[in-house]
């Protein structure tokens, strides 16, 4: 697409390849190779700091269009659409794992005892499938109540603050064209909102960088000879000072640390030619395409595959570190391939969805064409909301 934020993609593709890995590493085997838990590592692969990130490219994503150009017509669409682009590949993943139960495939309890995370991996699905507690966890639950007891899918904790997040963001974009200072308005939330270590400062965070990038401002701080070097040193710090933050904790009681360090990271993207041409790669692009796929199936991979083949090497007595690094390749590889199919059916289920805006708003007022054609412009393909926000 002509004016679509590559980047934006690209960042998120990377992140929930981070995710993967952490619940892989850190998570699964972090008992058993002390090395995943050390601090350089800790630093490249901490799914909460990708976790973080998603958020902050959400609400960037969901307001690029509206700050190049403040189309209401354009938020109508996005509003409309925003439950249900979620909710319908949501319910295909928690299928997944229902099929899963359904068919005894699931040994994460007993894998969890191998690696000694009982507390942890030996906690997940603990109760029996039924298609009526499928469906209510997946239209309901999944956003208000989600707990272990009743979701087949734990990782998706994060997506009742991904849905009240968009929600704010739709409500600030909103009202922005009847504020005299929405900027300082906006600045003023994000304040409020770190301080009281909200995650949704992180969406508001988003919108500020739309709006830079819709003025100017990270063209002009690429442009610089000197920011070039300072965006190296800042991440240089950045990276310092998130390993220290795992020695010294109680530094950081009073403010999120992975809010600071994610919003540094993506400003550091967004302003660097190195890294917003990375990030546009082919390889970016790919992991960007599946990034909500994957991040939706690697549970169902974990309990099922990763588990299983834990369970062999541990009867064979050869679950050593090189065997575990051959587990997590391979439960990486089938998560990938996974995420793959899972974006194709996912695209086929959301064309129905993706036709729901046209219908509603021409029922709203059908004489008046325009709100449909409005919703196919190119200001709407300028957003990277076509593609599901993790």
């Amino acid at each position: 697409m002509k004016n679509r934020l590559h980047e934006i993609d690209g960042i998120r593709g990377w992140a929930a390849l981070v995710v993967l890995f952490f619940h892989l590493a850190n998570e699964t085997f972090g008992n058993l190779v002390p090395m995943f838990r050390s601090d350089f590592i800790y630093f490249l692969s901490n799914g909460g700091l990708a976790v973080t990130v998603f958020f902050i490219l959400s609400g960037d994503a969901l307001s690029s269009g509206f700050s190049k150009k403040a189309d209401l017509t354009l938020l109508d669409s996005l509003l409309i659409k925003r439950y249900f682009r979620l909710t319908v590949p949501i319910l295909l993943s928690c299928a997944i794992v229902y099929v899963l139960m359904l068919a005894g495939a699931n040994h994460n309890v007993a894998a969890a005892k191998i690696v000694h995370r009982e507390d942890w991996l030996g906690s997940f699905i603990p109760f029996e499938p039924s298609l009526i507690s499928l469906l209510r966890y997946s239209f309901y639950l999944v956003y208000d109540g989600h707990s272990k007891i009743v979701s087949y899918n734990p990782f998706l904790w994060t997506m009742s603050i991904e849905l009240v997040g968009s929600l704010l963001v739709f409500l600030y974009l909103y009202l922005s064209t009847r504020l005299k200072n929405p900027i300082k308005i906006l600045y003023a939330m994000i304040i409020f909102l770190v301080i009281a270590q909200s995650f949704y400062c992180l969406f508001f965070i988003g919108v500020l960088f739309a709006q830079y990038r819709a003025n100017g401002v990270f063209n002009r701080l690429r442009a610089s000879g000197i920011w070039r070097f300072a965006a190296i040193a800042l991440l240089i710090t950045i990276a310092i000072i998130y390993t220290l933050s795992k020695r010294q904790p109680h530094f950081w009681q009073y403010i999120n640390i992975n809010v600071v360090t994610s919003t540094a990271l993506v400003f550091c993207f967004y302003t660097s030619d190195w890294a917003i041409g990375f990030f546009s790669s082919k390889l970016s692009q790919f992991l960007g395409e599946i990034s909500f796929p994957l991040y939706l199936v690697h549970f169902s991979v974990i309990i099922s595959l990763t588990s299983y083949l834990t369970i062999k090497f541990s009867e064979l007595g050869t679950l050593d570190t090189p065997h575990i690094f051959l587990i997590i390749l391979i439960s990486i590889a089938a998560s990938i391939t996974a995420a793959v199919i899972f974006r194709r059916v996912e695209k086929s289920a959301l064309k129905l969805i993706n036709r729901l805006p046209a219908h509603l708003l021409s029922m709203r007022n059908p004489s008046d064409n325009s709100l449909v054609q409005k919703d196919t412009s190119p200001t709407v393909k300028y957003s990277s909301v076509e593609r599901i926000d993790s």
